[in-house]
Formats: C-alpha cells, structure tokens, sequence
C-alpha cells in the first residue's frame, strides 16, 4: 500500500532488486481513465527512479479502504494465501484535515490490514509511522492548535501506540517511526520539495541568515536510506517491533553549511515573528477580506511552524530515536551532506544560499 508515493518508490524499487522477494503486489487506486501500471510509471519519471523489470512486480487496482481492497474475490483469496509480507506506507501526507478523516483513512484500515494478517496464512505487517507522534507526552498536548499538533499527528500517534497494543496481543505488526523523509542518490538529491514543512522550516533559517543553538538535532533521513533499513528489518528472521530509522543533522551543522548565525532560541523566534508578521501594505484594497485572510493565513503558518515548544518537541524526539529499538543503519554520506544536496534542486530555496557555500561530495554527484 502506498507504492506510488515518493517514500513508497523506494520501497518497490528495492523490493524488485532484493533477491530474498520472489514476488511484489502493488495495490494502486484507480484514477480516471489511468491504468494503475501508467500511474506507476508516471510516478517513477516523476521522481527520476529507476524500477528495476524483474518480473516480480503484480499491479492490482483497488483500495485498502474498500471491503476486500476493492479486488474481485478470486484476487483477494490469492493474497490471503500467498503473501508473507505487507507493507503499509499508504495515507495522507498533508496536515490540514480534522483527526476524524485521518482516522477513517488510516486508523481503521490498520485493523484491517491486522485482521488480513491473521487470515489463512501468517503474515507480517509494517507500518510507516512518523517521529511526529513523539510530540504527545502530556494530555495538554492534545489540545495544542500549532501545526506539529494537528489532525495528522494525532493520527500518527494512535497508530503508534494501536501497533503497540496489538503487538503485545501477538499480532505480527511491527512500525517505524520514520523523520523528514529527503531525496538521495537515487533521485539524484530531489525530493518533494516545498510541499513538506522540513523545507519550509529551512527556507525560513535560510531567508533569517539565522537558526539557534541546540542540544536536540533535526530528525531527517533519506528516502534511500529508509528504504533499506524498513526492508532489512521486514526480510529479517526476528524484525523489531519498533524502529526509528533516524540519521540526524544538528543546528550547528546546519548554521556552518549554510552560513547561518546561531542565536538562542528566543532571539530566533522573536526575529522571525516580527519579520513575518501580518502586514496592512499586503492587503489588496480590490479584494480587502480575500487578502486580509490570506495574509492572516501566511502569518499565523509561519508562527504555528515554529512553536514556542519546538525545542522541547525536538527533544522529545531525539529521546526517542536514539531508544535501544532505533534500527542500525548502514553509514554512507553525512546527514549535512543529503540536506544540502537536496536545498540546492529546490529552486525557491537555492537562491537564497549563499554562494560560497562549501561543496560536498553529495554537492558535486546531485550536480
């Protein structure tokens, strides 16, 4: 589930090229007149990767979200019967709906997929969670209105801890809290760009000349090498039940590639709300509510971003990622290295570093 996501390329493309998987079924949702197999390979040119033809890839249209994954029957027994491993990276990726619809989407088709793994033959389940389900340590939270306590990570959260329940309840599932999820070698250092929130947290640092001192680090990884580690723990006789395939990047790393001053926190913060405060000369006196809104909008994103709880957010999930469950993984380029690859594919924000940057072998292969 999830294949044709940036995050769920990876997963195919590695599966196709691991000679431990006999055979990969893909479930994609039909849309339009579009052929699942021609959104698969619109999605691969998309993202610039690679699937390797090994001939084990089976794409079936349907939905997990409908009865039997919306499969004609003779389908839907034939996975019961033959798959060892499911793979759930499926869900939304955006952060604007209520917990009701997230809980609809990807709540309650975990139990699902649970029960499907329980049928007929024995089968593991992995699912994809998120870091930012380490931002609830206290009831308070929950009534939070920034954006790192949204819908969406209350929806992570619950997913966290219902894995964790039905594991201890013998049910074979099994989670990896995965971070900011970047571009690597194999999409040449691109990724979704400013679609995610991590870049535009950055592109804000960047646009400051400014990010502050921290003990806590910023949780990322690349998508390559999440990959691998959610596969290598899945293929394993005794995976873990759960795993933060983390490699993170400091606020000092960030602050010498970029040429960043490194403030405290509350000086960073106090500059970046007087900086982005709403403004009357962006209010069109043709479309005055419309304008007023969306200004009011900008103005409040860029507040919600950067909580005043963000240290002890990032904290809370330094803690949790260097757990004795974290999933080693396998050393390759620095962390720094695959941040600043990526910053410079993003055109919106490469054009506000500076010049002299210094050049990094992930620099020069992206290039």
């Amino acid at each position: 589930m999830g294949g044709n996501g940036f995050v769920g390329m990876h997963f195919l493309r590695d599966l196709l090229d691991d000679e431990r998987v006999e055979k990969v079924y893909i479930l994609v949702r039909p849309k339009g007149t579009n052929s699942g197999e021609a959104r698969l390979a619109r999605q691969a040119r998309k993202y610039k990767l690679a699937l390797p033809d090994t001939g084990k890839l089976v794409v079936l249209e349907g939905s997990y979200l409908d009865p039997s994954m919306g499969l004609d029957r003779a389908t839907y027994e034939l996975l019961l019967s033959e798959v060892d491993i499911v793979l759930d990276a499926a869900g939304a990726t955006t952060h604007e709906y209520p917990y009701s619809r997230y809980r609809r989407e990807k709540v309650l088709p975990t139990v699902t997929l649970a029960e499907f793994c329980l049928t007929r033959r024995f089968k593991t389940l992995h699912v994809i969670g998120s870091v930012g389900s380490e931002v609830y340590k206290r009831r308070r939270d929950f009534f939070r209105g920034s954006f790192f306590f949204c819908g969406y990570s209350k929806m992570k959260f619950v997913v966290k801890h219902l894995s964790l329940r039905l594991s201890r309840d013998g049910v074979p599932i099994h989670i990896y809290q995965a971070p900011f999820a970047l571009g690597g070698p194999g999409t040449a250092f691109r990724d979704p760009g400013m679609e995610y929130s991590f870049w535009n947290m950055i592109w804000h640092m960047v646009r400051q000349g400014q990010t502050w001192q921290s003990g806590a680090t910023i949780p990322m990884v690349a998508s390559d090498v999440l990959s691998r580690a959610v596969l290598n723990n899945a293929l394993s006789a005794a995976p873990r039940v759960i795993s933060y395939p983390v490699t993170p990047v400091t606020t000092a790393e960030l602050a010498e590639r970029f040429g960043l001053e490194l403030v405290s926190w509350r000086e960073f913060r106090a500059k970046l709300v007087r900086d982005n405060r709403f403004r009357l000369d962006e209010v069109s006196w043709r479309h005055p509510v419309s304008s007023t809104r969306r200004a009011l909008a900008r103005a409040n994103f860029v507040r919600s971003l950067f909580p005043r709880c963000l240290p002890e957010i990032l904290e809370n999930i330094d803690k949790a990622a260097t757990a004795p469950a974290t999933t080693p993984l396998v050393p390759g380029l620095p962390a720094i290295d695959v941040l600043h690859a990526n910053a410079l594919n993003i055109r919106k924000l490469a054009k506000e570093l500076p010049v002299t940057a210094p050049e990094t072998g992930a620099v020069r292969e992206a290039a």
